[in-house]
C-alpha cells in the first residue's frame, strides 16, 4: 500500500513539473495580441519602428517608437478612444502613460512615454502570466 502511494505521488509530482515546463506564454498568441497592440497604439499619419522582441520563461516584451506630428495631450485623447475600455489606466505622469488589461490568465500592459522635443512616443508592450 505505502508503494502504491508513493508511486501515485511520485506521478503528480512528475506531472506537475512537465505542467510548469511547457506553460507559458505562447508565441503565436504573443505575435497575435502584439499586432493588434502595434496597430491600436498607431495613430493614423504615424510611423514606428519594428518591435524588439524579448522574452523570459513567463513574460514576453517588445519595444517600439512611434514618430508622429501629435503632442502628447493631442496623442493622450486619440488613444484613450482608441482603447475603449479594453485598457484601464494604472498609472499616469507628465507625457507617460501605463495600460493594463487581464485575459484569463495573462496580464498585458502598455507603457507609454512621450519626448515632445522629438515627437516620438516609446512604447513598451509586456505579456505576463500570473
Amino acid at each position: 500500500m505505502r508503494r502504491l502511494s508513493l508511486l501515485i505521488l511520485s506521478v503528480l509530482i512528475l506531472c506537475l513539473l512537465i505542467f510548469l515546463m511547457t506553460t507559458g506564454v505562447p508565441q503565436s498568441s504573443f505575435r497575435k495580441a502584439l499586432n493588434q497592440t502595434y496597430e491600436i497604439v498607431l495613430a493614423p499619419e504615424a510611423n514606428a519602428t519594428i518591435p524588439e522582441v524579448t522574452h523570459t520563461e513567463w513574460r514576453r516584451t517588445a519595444e517600439w517608437t512611434i514618430q508622429t506630428d501629435q503632442t502628447w495631450k493631442e496623442y493622450r485623447a486619440w488613444l484613450l478612444k482608441q482603447i475603449g475600455g479594453t485598457y484601464r489606466i494604472l498609472s499616469e505622469a507628465k507625457h507617460q502613460i501605463k495600460l493594463r488589461k487581464t485575459f484569463h490568465s495573462e496580464i498585458h500592459d502598455i507603457k507609454l512615454s512621450a519626448d515632445e522635443a522629438e515627437g516620438k512616443i516609446h512604447v513598451i508592450y509586456s505579456v505576463s502570466l500570473w
